[in-house]
């Protein structure tokens, strides 16, 4: 990513979350602060950003935790997200929109998209066999069975997906299947589903993974074994009684399926068309029109307030719609995602783009990370795997957690999340090097100086200078191309540069000798201060915002409708007439004296 692609208008789309329990750390790693920080230093670049994503409310995790308690599955979304939502605020994610899957908007959206597949021929109906239990008397959605991988061996894994090796798992492959539910036998039984045909599409699949930029070598690599196998055509529709419609009135009669009122769109054909949808509820958004929901509640624009950064809509009414980021050539699309979620987005999404004809832009960027592991397993919210983030931003603060899995974002590998690394990178790193070096210097310039120069107009040290514009060279390519663990790393470094540069100077003796030497030290690292709060406002939202307070200055504009279309994520000359120091100002980050994980 070039920074002139970085100015362009950026469309970013991350994985929605089903709403059939609390987020898990690994939600945060595998998404959310991918795209966070994204997102927000996209904004820093001046450009024009539309970031969305929602509640995923349809399929079968939700059916069966409504199972579970004896509710409706619409009692299980009222519950679980105004929680996401809540997290959301308290983790500072800058979602331009975070709705959901139960909008008619987006059901109207997905039925469009299945009469243009189907139009275009790309759709073709058959009968299959599908997993049915003769003790419950129906056919069971995937998730509601479960069994042994053929491919790598792992029990206890849905009939659709393996979590532990990631590969798409055909029907009837599932070796021993048993209902989720009873632990009863099923069998495989005829029934009637629409297909979409995945080998008409493959070729220009094929073309789009490989004019993608900045997907990493081993996403990609992955998703070209799957086309060198060959697609296989994929069932969109399950026997299931909750979620969006087939469009009955817009299909021939030949092309009806036998008892099409009992069955519903597969989860994974309607929830990645959130996308697009996400984006035209955007617009309506920002235009002040109202939406309802399916369950024929209106939504309005002020319906995402709750979600923090997310409520300002009206900054460019009118002049920004969804298709300047969907229908613009010139627009880029970043995906943010987790491993389980490759196939979905290398492959059967492009092609459901492509297959409609619309000219719809494909992802340009599709960013996924391997696994976060805690204690050696995967997290996993239906297996009880769990470090909760609300938990563990109340017990620890959620700038920390933030800034150690930026760390530990498992980018090309699987990794751990380890308590006691967890603590030394949080008070070694955090504490004891960006922040001990923040507070140093301005209690310092506070304290000695009287929180002023003699001579405001210092110039800037050679090596500090050069040492800045390097940094800034560097963090921008590695955030424009989603590498956010080179990019804190060089974040670090300057931050222990400056530091070295402290010791180094020894303002405390110069202010003894050389008053104007010393003077000079201090602007220095002002400026490193000043530098340090632009790199780190993707990262640490709560931090920065709090270093802005304390230097008495503006938040930089890195949150939904701030941007004002400069790029001031670059090494910037401090004006000193700008600070205004605070009183009483305390450390940015506090150390951690106990683990309570």
């Amino acid at each position: 990513m070039t920074e002139d692609n970085i100015k362009q208008k950026t469309f970013i789309a991350t994985a929605w979350p089903y709403v059939n329990g609390d987020v898990h750390v690994g939600h945060l790693v595998g998404y959310m602060l991918p795209g966070d920080i994204f997102a927000r230093f996209s904004r820093l670049k001046g450009g024009d950003v539309l970031w969305v994503s929602g509640s995923d409310c349809h399929g079968t995790p939700i059916t069966i935790e409504a199972d579970k308690r004896g509710v409706k599955p619409i009692d299980i979304v009222n519950e679980y997200d105004p929680k996401f939502r809540e997290l959301i605020k308290s983790y500072a994610i800058s979602y331009d929109l975070f709705t959901t899957t139960i909008t008619d908007n987006h059901k109207k959206v997905t039925q469009d998209m299945f009469v243009q597949l189907l139009e275009n021929g790309f759709i073709f109906k058959e009968s299959s066999k599908q997993y049915y239990s003769e003790k419950e008397e129906k056919f069971l959605p995937d998730r509601y069975v479960e069994g042994t991988c053929p491919y790598c061996g792992t029990r206890d894994q849905r009939a659709d997906q393996c979590e532990n090796c990631g590969r798409t798992i055909g029907m009837g492959e599932l070796i021993d299947p048993k209902s989720k539910l009873t632990g009863s036998e099923v069998t495989l039984k005829e029934t009637e589903h629409y297909f979409l045909d995945f080998p008409k599409l493959q070729e220009e699949i094929k073309v789009s993974i490989n004019r993608q930029e900045g997907t990493r070598e081993w996403v990609r690599n992955e998703a070209l074994g799957w086309i060198k196998e060959g697609l296989q055509p994929r069932a969109i529709t399950r026997d299931i009684d909750w979620g969006v419609e087939i469009p009955s009135d817009r299909i021939p009669k030949e092309m009806y399926l036998n008892n099409m009122n009992s069955k519903r769109f597969y989860v994974w054909f309607d929830a990645v068309i959130g996308y697009l949808s996400a984006a035209i509820e955007w617009t309506h958004s920002i235009n002040n029109e109202e939406l309802t929901m399916n369950n024929g509640t209106s939504i309005q624009a002020s319906h995402h307030e709750d979600v923090g950064p997310t409520k300002n809509y009206n900054l460019k009414p009118k002049t920004l719609g969804w298709q300047d980021f969907w229908l613009n050539p010139d627009a880029t699309h970043y995906y943010f995602m987790g491993q389980d979620n490759l196939a979905f987005h290398m492959i059967f999404w492009p092609g459901q783009l492509i297959g409609t004809k619309q000219a719809y832009n494909l992802p340009n960027n599709v960013s996924i990370v391997k696994f976060l592991n805690l204690a050696g397993q995967k997290f996993s919210k239906s297996r009880g795997v769990m470090l909760e983030a609300k938990k563990a931003a109340e017990d620890f603060g959620p700038d920390a957690i933030r800034f150690y899995l930026s760390m530990i974002l498992p980018e090309n590998k699987t990794t751990d999340w380890v308590w006691e690394d967890f603590k030394n990178r949080v008070n070694g790193d955090l504490a004891g090097n960006v922040g001990n070096f923040i507070h140093r210097v301005l209690t310092f310039y506070n304290n000695k100086l009287g929180g002023q120069l003699s001579n405001p107009s210092h110039k800037l040290g050679t090596d500090v200078e050069q040492k800045s514009l390097e940094v800034f060279e560097k963090v921008t390519k590695d955030l424009g191309t989603t590498h956010f663990v080179s990019a804190i790393n060089e974040i670090l470094k300057y931050s222990t540069f400056g530091n070295q540069y402290f010791d180094h100077n020894k303002p405390w003796e110069l202010l003894k000798t050389d008053r104007a030497k010393c003077e000079e030290v201090i602007y220095d690292c002002l400026q490193i201060v000043w530098n340090l709060r632009t790199l780190l406002t993707p990262f640490l939202p709560h931090a920065m915002s709090s270093l802005s307070q304390t230097l008495g200055v503006k938040e930089l504009g890195s949150s939904p409708n701030k941007s004002n279309g400069e790029d001031v994520f670059n090494h910037i000359a401090l004006d000193l007439s700008q600070i205004k120091l605070q009183e009483n100002f305390q450390p940015l980050f506090k150390k951690i004296e106990e683990i309570k994980g």
